[in-house]
């Protein structure tokens, strides 16, 4: 046998039984081959809870069988290599039931070349800590506004004295125009769903580390009073996600998406979520 990486290729094979971890190995039975080039051809065998491995001429019984040059081998058992990268490059496949193979790789303590102690097992210490930034800021005197109004079950927009496009939540300035925006609207509350977004995976609050409830809906409200695309992004409530329909226009032809209206929180703070979610305006 050949050396690679200072560690002899027969002694990487000759150890897998040694190294084989009983406790893992309930429910998996079967034969898996590995074909190591000039290293030769072998047979794992698995079952009730031990392992024997042999050479073998024939590994067409077997559940699966890999295929890798003996560097290669000898350098994912020491850590060397990573096999996923390998199997990229090709320098590893395998054939047959890929699950089944994958069941075993975690079968085998990591291969210690000899003289080296394995490190103590250490218990990790875990500190479960929510950060918490101890700062106020200014809402400023039109968001401010806003989230006020959202305190009194009121939906506020700022209208563009050019193009006379609402904006809500409210901008300063018109991104189209680039005017000042002055005058106030009350807009809503209730209105017609135009946009629809499924969410499957809720990325967790950069504070509080929690996330929401999946799958949600994000959704565009058409409020009443507003026009074209002016919507007013928020939730929907989950449990009719499968019930509503979203609104359009499309060459003229207008379809009327569902009517929603807000469910107000009972406590309301001046925040976003003093609209706990929109719902259906049955």
């Amino acid at each position: 046998m050949t050396t690679y990486f200072g560690v002899d290729v027969a002694d990487v094979i000759e150890t897998m039984p040694s190294r084989f971890r009983k406790e893992a190995a309930a429910g998996i039975a079967g034969s898996f081959g590995y074909d190591l080039g000039e290293a030769g051809r072998w047979r794992l065998a698995v079952r009730d809870g031990d392992a024997a491995l042999a050479p073998a001429e024939d590994l067409d019984d077997c559940l699966a069988v890999v295929a890798t040059d003996p560097q290669t081998f000898v350098g994912i058992q020491l850590g060397k290599i990573d096999a996923t990268e390998a199997m990229a490059l090709q320098k590893l496949t395998v054939a047959g039931d890929r699950g089944a193979f994958g069941s075993i790789t975690r079968l085998f303590q990591k291969y210690l070349p000899p003289g080296e102690e394995a490190l103590p097992e250490t218990e990790l210490v875990v500190l479960k800590q929510t950060i918490s930034v101890d700062q106020t800021f200014a809402t400023g005197p039109v968001m401010g506004r806003f989230l006020k109004g959202l305190k009194e079950k009121k939906i506020l927009a700022m209208r563009c004295p050019v193009c006379g496009r609402l904006q809500s939540p409210p901008r300063e300035i018109c991104a189209v125009c680039r005017v000042r925006n002055t005058e106030w609207v009350e807009i809503g509350p209730k209105g017609e769903m135009r946009m629809l977004e499924y969410v499957y995976y809720a990325s967790p609050d950069p504070l509080t580390g929690e996330t929401r409830e999946t799958p949600y809906g994000a959704i565009g409200v058409l409020l009443d009073g507003c026009r074209d695309e002016e919507v007013f992004w928020h939730l929907l409530n989950p449990a009719q996600l499968d019930r509503v329909q979203m609104g359009s226009v499309i060459d003229g032809q207008v379809r009327h998406g569902s009517r929603l209206r807000p469910v107000w929180a009972e406590n309301r703070t001046g925040s976003i979520d003093d609209i706990q979610y929109f719902e259906l305006d049955d």
